[in-house]
C-alpha cells in the first residue's frame, strides 16, 4: 500500500473519532442539569411560610351566628345598592329647560382692500382675470377633494 493512501486513511479515521468525541461532549454538556431541575422538588419547603393557625369556628357559636348574620346584612344592603343604581341608569332623562343662548352681534368685517381691483392689477386692460386663481367654479381644486377616489370626479 503506498504511503499516500495509509496517510489518508489514517486522517479520515482520526476525523471520524474526532467528531465522535465533539458530539460526545456536547450531548454531554446539554443533558446537565442546571438551576431549579437540579433540585429535588423538597428544596423550597423550608422558603414557604408556615401554615397559620386558623381560629377554631366552632369556639364562640354566638360569635358566628352574629358573623353570619352581619354578612348577609352587608350582602342585603350591597344589592339594594345596585338595584337603585340600575334602576337610576334605566330611568329616562328628564329634560331640564334651559335658558336659550343670548344673542350676539356679529364681529364687524375688517377689508384690507384699498380700493383697487385684484383682477386690474398688473393688467393695463382692466378686463377679468380668467387664470383660475381666484376660482368660484365650486371644483374644490386646492383643497383636498377627491383625493384618494380613482377615476372621475365630476359628480
Amino acid at each position: 500500500m503506498p504511503r499516500a493512501s495509509l496517510l489518508w486513511i489514517l486522517l479520515a479515521v482520526g476525523g471520524v473519532l474526532l467528531v465522535a468525541g465533539v458530539t460526545l461532549a456536547a450531548s454531554r454538556l446539554s443533558t446537565q442539569t442546571i438551576g431549579l431541575s437540579s433540585e429535588p422538588l423538597s428544596a423550597g419547603d423550608e422558603l414557604s411560610p408556615q401554615e397559620a393557625a386558623t381560629p377554631e369556628a366552632t369556639a364562640d357559636p354566638q360569635a358566628a351566628a352574629r358573623r353570619v348574620r352581619a354578612r348577609r346584612e352587608r350582602a342585603r344592603r350591597a344589592a339594594a345598592r345596585r338595584e337603585q343604581a340600575r334602576a337610576a341608569a334605566t330611568a329616562a332623562p328628564t329634560a331640564d329647560p334651559t335658558a336659550a343662548p343670548a344673542a350676539t352681534a356679529a364681529p364687524p368685517v375688517v377689508s384690507d382692500d384699498d380700493g383697487a381691483s385684484d383682477d386690474a392689477i398688473g393688467s393695463s386692460s382692466g378686463s377679468s382675470d380668467d387664470s383660475g386663481s381666484d376660482d368660484d367654479s365650486g371644483q374644490g381644486r386646492g383643497r383636498g377633494r377627491g383625493r384618494g377616489r380613482g377615476g372621475d370626479d365630476d359628480d
